[in-house]
């Protein structure tokens, strides 16, 4: 992946200016003065600044100090807790498990909406159903550490995010510069598997008022959970950020950040034995991957009286060297996977528009977006099982320019001052040109040449929402929207071991919400509610072996329509000043369609993996003690029975279902943080208390022998994370 510190995203209309740059104050802020209320949070989810009640749509927000103390900065663990969303950031894409990818968003699953995914082999994704951004950057890096916030809105984006923004957006906007005050704030951490994370940030007002530098690091180490080599983990990332705010309606934000990022693979594989719970932990070799990121962006605002704009360029540079190796018993498969991106630059700028009345009755917003991705990479697959010595089953070679240009406008019109109109549209143009060398099993090589090199794809999306004031505090509102995922071409081989060409096409999601958000008892419960229907026009995969039993990969694009219902609910209650109870928890019934020609490679119509039913529940107590103060926290979270990855019918037939099967969950984590005066607080944290493993999803069947039991090769190196426990040192200045 971009290992543990790239995270995702933000979607911020307009963060730049002074008076707007400091993040908001947590949730849990009204209990440091004793008052029983629950906080309001400044989100700026559709672009413009509102409180995550006042917005009309389904969004959760996480606070970056919460998230610390709790030990959570894998996107994984940030978004445990987050309604209708399961998965994290990708590690790798199809084949380059120890490497990673250029698109950490392929890893998450919106509703039951599960990202495309390019051809077998491919070291980098298509574009995914998610998107994410950091700073209002697509796809930026930087996000695990400095974090104010983390907005996550569910269900089609499109109008304002455009690319990718199919089934939802995971965002986290980190600390910005502070022109008023001096401060440093470093973090040490230690826990079990020799973890060691060492943070810090320092922040300059250089004059005061007008130019702010923040600099802030982050340095991230662990052992694997098997060997202490394999599936090692280990990134150093920095960033750096000047705001300059010469006037009150103008602001200057430049950044800079970058990451490094090495990663194992190997060191013990992991496979069931006689029954889907019974682990076999069988030694081999280790293989290695290193990636790192270099990011440049800016964010320049000017408010012009009637109207504001906001331009934002940013330039994003990644490479990748790594190589997968797997091992397994008779009969395979035994692989070794070559993967170098010596380029993978991308380029985006962003125009947007807006009006600056808060009193007048349309309000609205336009833009333009543009994004360029120059890729160049190579991805070779041996075999060690065929003969005479060993065999590549596929070698690829490929060169790929992608661009895309948007346009987008939204307006809310108010009616009434209780009753409001939304309505936005975007168009997208992506044209991708492909330039590759493809070797099959069979020796024989062919190129992408010719019109085949070029696609280009065409996506209008459409929002309307319409919501109403039942009370000042309680919010109704019912939406129809719509996204796209842009498509792409490429090179694979057919049974015969002939390269041919694929092409996944553009796909657009129609989903419909209701929704309601509420506020009881003078503030002291929460209450939020939201329904939703998708109607997905295909999920496209061309990542699945169509080979028969055997070491051969063989890949074909797939495309099966998705449906999906159900709904989400976030419950927050403080019934003293001291204490605050939150319940969150969504139910999604996701299914496929009619699958064609391909029915014998699904064995179910569940969708998978997208558990039906998650729920987190956590009560956070606050206790004063002299002058300090101890905060204490537990959590469970439950996850229903579930598949963790698709198996053909043979395999279904052959007695494999159970082996993917993941059973339901129930998770307790536990946390304190001792504040002993302004300067210096100690935490402490247990995850996964109850050291629960299981099957982590993309639990892939390789191979099925029928038998009583079945001998089942799995595709894996690890089961769930067990328990780890950690302490922090945080001192500020």
């Amino acid at each position: 992946m971009m290992s543990t510190s790239l995270l995702a995203a933000l979607a911020a209309a307009q963060p730049a200016f002074a008076q707007e740059s400091t993040p908001p104050a947590p949730e849990h802020a009204a209990s440091d003065t004793g008052n029983a209320g629950l906080q309001e949070i400044i989100v700026t989810a559709e672009r413009r600044f509102n409180t995550a009640q006042r917005t009309a749509a389904a969004i959760s927000v996480r606070t970056g100090a919460d998230l610390q103390l709790q030990g959570r900065y894998e996107l994984k663990n940030i978004l445990e807790d987050v309604p209708g969303v399961s998965g994290g950031a990708s590690f790798g894409v199809n084949t380059s498990q120890a490497g990673g990818t250029d698109n950490a968003a392929t890893g998450l699953v919106f509703r039951g909406i599960q990202s495309n995914s390019g051809v077998g082999g491919s070291a980098t994704s298509t574009a995914a159903a998610a998107a994410i951004y950091v700073d209002d950057v697509y796809n930026g890096i930087g996000g695990g550490y400095d974090i104010g916030r983390v907005e996550v809105l569910r269900g089609p984006q499109g109008t304002l995010y455009g690319r990718s923004a199919t089934a939802g957006v995971v965002a986290i906007h980190t600390n910005d510069p502070d022109s008023k005050a001096f401060a440093v704030n470093a973090t040490a951490e230690i826990g079990n598997y020799n973890l060691r994370r060492f943070s810090g940030e320092v922040n300059l007002p250089l004059v005061t008022d007008k130019l702010a530098l923040r600099v802030s690091g982050n340095h991230f180490e662990r052992d694997g959970y098997y060997t202490a080599q394999g599936d090692a983990r280990r990134s150093t990332s920095f960033r750096g950020k000047l705001l300059w705010t010469p006037t009150e309606n103008f602001s200057a934000l430049l950044g800079y950040a970058q990451e490094f990022n090495q990663t194992r693979s190997g060191g013990v594989a992991v496979s069931q034995g006689s029954s889907p719970t019974d682990f076999v932990f069988v030694p081999q070799a280790v293989g290695t991957g290193r990636n790192h990121f270099r990011q440049y962006w800016a964010n320049f605002n000017l408010d012009l009286g009637a109207v504001a704009v906001t331009y934002i360029p940013a330039y994003r540079t990644w490479y990748q060297n790594a190589t997968t190796i797997a091992r397994s018993a008779p009969p395979g498969p035994n692989i070794d996977n070559f993967v170098y991106v010596p380029k993978d630059n991308f380029m985006t700028h962003e125009v947007r528009i807006r009006s600056t009345a808060t009193d007048s009755k349309l309000r609205w917003q336009a833009g333009f977006m543009y994004y360029r991705n120059a890729l160049s990479e190579t991805n070779n697959l041996f075999n060690l099982d065929l003969p005479p010595a060993g065999a590549y089953l596929f070698k690829s070679n490929t060169h790929k320019v992608t661009t895309a240009e948007g346009v987008f406008a939204e307006a809310t019109y108010s009616f009434t001052p209780d009753t409001r109109l939304t309505a936005g549209l975007r168009y997208d143009h992506t044209k991708i040109e492909v330039d590759q060398d493809y070797t099959g099993f069979t020796g024989i090589t062919a190129s992408l040449s010719g019109p085949q090199r070029v696609a280009a794809f065409n996506n209008v999306t459409y929002k309307a929402r319409l919501e109403h004031d039942v009370t000042p505090q309680n919010l109704v509102y019912a939406s129809i929207s719509t996204g796209f995922s842009p498509g792409d071409t490429s090179l694979t081989q057919d049974l015969a071991g002939v390269p041919q060409v694929q092409v996944l096409k553009a796909q657009t999601l129609t989903a419909y919400e209701v929704g309601t958000k509420n506020r009881f008892l003078n503030n002291r419960l929460q209450l939020n509610l939201a329904g939703f229907y998708n109607d997905y026009g295909g999920y496209q995969t061309a990542g699945i072996n169509v080979a028969p039993p055997g070491p051969l990969r063989i890949f074909q694009t797939i495309t099966v329509p998705v449906k999906t219902y159900g709904f989400e609910f976030e419950l927050q209650a403080r019934p003293w000043a001291r204490g605050t109870f939150q319940l969150n928890g969504s139910y999604t019934h996701a299914r496929y369609g009619d699958f064609g020609i391909y029915a014998a490679y699904f064995s179910t119509h569940e969708v998978s993996p997208s558990p039906p039913w998650q729920v987190a529940a956590s009560y956070d107590h606050r206790l004063n003690l002299g002058d300090t103060t101890f905060v204490m926290r537990g959590a469970l979270r439950f996850v229903s029975a579930h598949d963790s990855s698709r198996i053909t019918v043979q395999q279904a037939l052959d007695g494999a279902s159970p082996y993917i099967r993941v059973p339901t969950v129930l998770l307790a984590d536990l946390n304190a943080n001792w504040i002993i005066n302004d300067h210096l607080s100690i935490a402490g944290y247990v995850r996964n208390l109850t050291d629960k493993r299981y099957l982590p999803d993309n639990w892939n069947v390789a191979q099925v022998t029928a038998g009583n039991p079945p001998v089942v090769t799995v595709s894996a190196n690890s089961l769930s994370e067990p328990r780890t426990f950690g302490m922090l040192v945080d001192v500020k200045f």
